[in-house]
């Protein structure tokens, strides 16, 4: 029998916010005092919590049962048995912290850590499959799980922003900006936008805020602690919130520890920025709400597209608003740009321009023109945004008597800068919904990624790329007022690994792919890709396939799978057969996904 273990390990940073135990060690444990086992199996987590010293630990090396390592979701799983010489008894948890589960690294790696949380006696349950399974879903309190974190030089700011009436209706989108009140000047420990429940998360290290100008020689903090103090602006810049200095050295929020929970409110008869240039969308995902700043990845479907964690991929229509004139100063006409850099290089921005550039229709315009007859009228004209080969096509002003047919369309160029003028003629009082579209694959590597052959896992996988995309508007000619980004998006544009073949054309039988089969089938497959949704195996043919229902390798999530798959054809009739591997991506360019790929190869089956 398999005794199986699973759980999910969390912590709390306070009451309304925690955390997974991401990319942690579980250990477990033989208890090494035997007559203790039963009191601290029955003991309250909260009393058997203890930090353990490199002596502990080294101690306790004898008595390891068996460790794993925790998923980006918290979750672990054992399976125990005659190989670990366990037999369904109690045992200690302990969790090991090797490194810094945070997508930022600190300059000076923290000491690993190792806790005991409790021993458990787990109450088995045997499954149909005769295993034992327990489940075990444990979250740390806070003072414990915020001493860890403090001892690894890791401080967490939990928030939310909401209206300051009596409704407390949660803001979106807005940027909360942390600060810490320094002796000698104010430390910016980080920022985050709110989502859709108007709650943030700031992470920072001891290291952002213990610093002087004269860093590192001199690290002089006045407490032990940061003095916290925020500023809270709108998409487009305007400030909503800007608290004093002075507000950290108040008691709530003077020397606080390394997890901070805080409610703040901004005033709402602040009037909105209608007219304020704002890069929003993705096709039709939401650059805040929709995709996730850490992974880059997409949080959920959207219109019946994409899912959690979809990549993007190909010409990904860049939405948002940029008015006709400017809205502080004067009404200059204005102009937009983006640029995108990657996470590798992120300050090192290149302009969406040239061959990067996918036609895109961005608006249209009325133009007086003789469509139909050599009378003058009223015609809407459409206008794209287009890249290299195209050429910039002004009001077209044809001579002689009509009809001219229907209008080309007003074609607006990128300059070499990647600016776009907003049309002055356009309809509505700017551009609103797609500004451009960027050609990822121009980017992004996109080719068929390579295999090791049929059957066999790929040695060289193929990765994608995250990128960070700034928006930049302002007047034509002056510099830009208005910026926002997404600071996080992964591309792959990669075709997945697809190969299928069969050894009976390579020996064994048959000598090459117009051998006629006899008894054996077997079928080699590979399926591999970075953002894979599903393979699956498949068999067709005119004639029915005697016996019980096949099965055939499947399987969903990334990176897929591999292997050789033996069929006892002895009994099928002689006919023609077809075997075929389909994959498919969890890709979206944001309006359409993916539509996955089927490879096949046909046989012949003789008496």
């Amino acid at each position: 029998m398999s005794y199986i273990f699973r759980g999910r390990l969390c912590g709390y940073i306070c009451a309304e916010c925690f955390e997974p135990l991401a990319q942690v060690k579980v250990r477990l444990y033989r208890s090494a005092v035997a007559e203790e086992v039963t009191a601290r199996a029955v003991a309250s987590p909260k009393e058997t919590f203890a930090l353990l010293d490199d002596e502990q630990i080294a101690a306790k090396k004898s008595l390891l049962i068996a460790e794993t390592d925790t998923d980006e979701a918290g979750n672990f799983s054992f399976e125990l048995g005659q190989k670990q010489q366990y037999e369904g008894g109690a045992f200690e948890v302990d969790v090991y912290c090797g490194t810094v589960p945070r997508p930022r690294q600190p300059r000076k790696p923290p000491r690993p850590r190792q806790f005991t949380i409790t021993t458990l006696q787990p109450r088995w349950r045997v499954t149909a499959d005769e295993n034992a399974l327990y489940y075990w879903d444990y979250c740390l309190p806070y003072r414990f799980w915020c001493y860890i974190l403090g001892l690894l030089g890791l401080w967490t700011i939990c928030g939310r922003v909401t209206t300051c009436d009596k409704q407390h209706v949660p803001i979106v989108g807005v940027k909360v900006r942390a600060f810490d009140a320094d002796w000698w000047q104010d430390d910016e420990l980080g920022s985050a936008f709110t989502g859709t429940d108007g709650k943030f998360r700031i992470d920072y290290f001891t290291e952002d805020f213990l610093r002087t100008p004269f860093s590192p020689l001199i690290n002089v903090e006045l407490t032990g602690g940061p003095d916290l103090y925020f500023k809270i602006e709108d998409a487009g810049g305007t400030v909503l919130l800007s608290e004093p200095s002075s507000r950290g050295r108040d008691v709530d929020r003077e020397n606080v520890g390394p997890c901070f929970c805080v409610d703040l409110c901004v005033d709402t008869q602040i009037p909105p920025p209608f007219k304020n240039p704002l890069f929003t969308h993705v096709g039709d995902f939401h650059i805040l709400a929709d995709i996730n700043a850490g992974t880059g990845l997409t949080n959920s479907a959207v219109l019946g597209h994409g899912g959690p964690k979809y990549a993007f991929f190909g010409g990904m229509k860049l939405k948002g608003f940029c008015p006709k004139t400017s809205p502080i100063g004067p009404a200059q006409p204005m102009r937009y740009r983006f640029r995108y850099a990657t996470l590798a290089d992120p300050a090192n921005l290149i302009a969406i321009t040239g061959d990067k550039v996918v036609p895109v229709l961005v608006g249209s315009r009325l133009i007086q023109w003789k469509p139909f007859s050599n009378t003058l009228e009223w015609v809407f004209q459409s206008i794209y945004v287009q890249g290299s080969g195209a050429t910039p096509d002004p009001t077209p002003t044809p001579g002689g008597p009509g009809p001219w047919g229907f209008p080309p369309a007003h074609v607006i160029v990128p300059d070499a800068n990647g600016w776009i003028n907003v049309d002055q003629n356009g309809l509505d009082d700017g551009f609103y919904g797609p500004l451009i579209r960027f050609d990822s694959n121009k980017v992004v590597a996109t080719a068929v990624a390579p295999g090791d052959g049929a059957g066999n896992a790929v040695s060289s996988p193929k990765n994608g790329v995250p990128i960070r995309i700034v928006f930049e508007a302002g007047p034509v000619g002056g510099v830009a007022t208005f910026s926002n980004e997404l600071t996080n998006v992964f591309i792959n544009n990669w075709i997945e690994v697809n190969l299928v073949d069969l050894t009976e054309f390579h020996g064994g039988g048959g000598t090459d792919a117009c051998s006629q089969l006899l008894n054996a089938l077997d079928i080699l497959y590979t399926a591999d890709h970075e953002q894979l949704a599903s393979f699956a195996v498949g068999i067709s043919s005119a004639a029915a396939i005697p016996g019980a229902p096949l099965t055939l390798p499947s399987g969903t999530g990334p990176r897929g799978g591999s292997g050789t798959k033996h069929i006892d054809i002895s009994t099928w009739q002689t006919c023609s057969y077809t075997v075929s591997l389909t994959t498919s991506r969890r890709l979206t360019d944001g309006e359409n996904d993916d539509s996955g790929r089927t490879n096949s190869l046909t046989f012949c089956k003789c008496k």
